[in-house]
């Protein structure tokens, strides 16, 4: 994918401070080669209340932001977890964002307002609204709705 635009980069910034005053939990992705250029690059932020996860959707302007619903007794949602990681590397351009349900009460807060009945599953929003989502652990749907969506901006 080509590397972010100026504003992405700073949607990326300010979602990253925003998540990162609140005590959201970064999970850190692999370290870069001496020969990678340096930018900015989004890693997987883990939301664990409604007002980081509104936060986070406001900040993200226009960029698509991909939400991975989960619970660490899902086994499902263990094996994708590390595709999902790999897909936030890949498209530095999107926002992805995790919440794992059974983690604490507001985390649970989060996937009852948002209508998730089942895990995992994967929401789309662009500009404050959501788009589409997923249910399950489908890696190709994942991905093809990732490119579909994130193609519609650039």
């Amino acid at each position: 994918p080509p590397p972010p635009t100026p504003d992405a980069t700073m949607r990326a910034a300010a979602v990253l401070a925003l998540l990162g005053c609140t005590g959201a939990f970064i999970i850190p992705r692999a370290p870069r080669t001496a020969q990678a250029a340096p930018r900015l690059s989004m890693a997987v932020l883990e939301v664990g209340s409604t007002t980081q996860f509104d936060e986070a959707i406001k900040a993200s302007g226009d960029a698509l932001v991909v939400v991975d619903y989960s619970t660490t007794w899902c086994g499902p949602c263990k094996m994708i977890a590390p595709k999902f990681q790999e897909l936030s590397e890949k498209y530095t351009n999107v926002v992805f964002l995790k919440v794992v349900g059974d983690k604490d009460a507001d985390s649970s807060a989060i996937m009852k307002r948002e209508g998730v009945r089942s895990v995992p599953s994967f929401h789309f929003w662009r500009s404050g609204g959501r788009l589409d989502m997923i249910n399950g652990a489908n890696l190709d749907a994942l991905e093809q709705s990732i490119m579909d969506y994130a193609g519609a901006t650039q």
